[in-house]
């Protein structure tokens, strides 16, 4: 009596598979991947370079991320995706440009009413014209509101009693 094991054994259920990474048609799709697949590491490599010239200002960091990403294939590109810095050049760039701005526009005076930007020696508002300081009665400069005395020419300001003018200067 033949034995059962034996006769199952010699069909290969697995034959059909065999032969197709046999054939011509495997070796020709093995091809296109295998290109595919340099192709791919090669564009990682491109990649690495340009966006590493992007966020990194010294040049000796940008060919170590892409020789990085050369000689390590694919994983090097993934390794300088977690180390690169978080923003580019010009991104950091307009950021601080947008900080100095902003820093400028606090310190300088505005208008009370129109809000345009205005100079400290400036009398009256060059855009909706209302006063916004005294001239010293004496050498003309612009005055604070609040000033009691005209810092340029030690002058009282008008409306508030004289000091004698060794008081002034103690």
């Amino acid at each position: 009596m033949p034995n059962p094991i034996s006769n199952t054994a010699a069909i290969d259920p697995f034959s059909s598979i065999s032969s197709f990474f046999d054939s011509s048609a495997w070796s020709f799709v093995s091809f296109g991947l295998k290109i595919a697949g340099v192709g791919l590491w090669l564009a990682l490599v491109y990649w690495t370079y340009q966006d590493a010239r992007r966020r990194i200002p010294r040049g000796g960091l940008v060919i170590a991320a892409t020789l990085l990403a050369l000689v390590i294939p694919y994983l090097g590109a993934l390794i300088y995706i977690v180390i690169r810095p978080p923003e580019r050049l010009t991104d950091a760039r307009e950021r601080e440009l947008e900080l100095e701005e902003l820093e400028l526009r606090l310190e300088r005076p505005r208008c009370p009413d129109c809000g345009h930007p205005v100079e400290a020696k400036y009398l009256s508002c060059p855009s909706c014209l209302r006063k916004l300081r005294e001239a010293c009665s004496r050498c003309g400069e612009a005055l604070d509101p609040s000033w009691k005395l005209c810092p340029y020419c030690e002058t009282m300001v008008a409306g508030l009693p004289q000091l004698p003018s060794d008081r002034l200067r103690s």
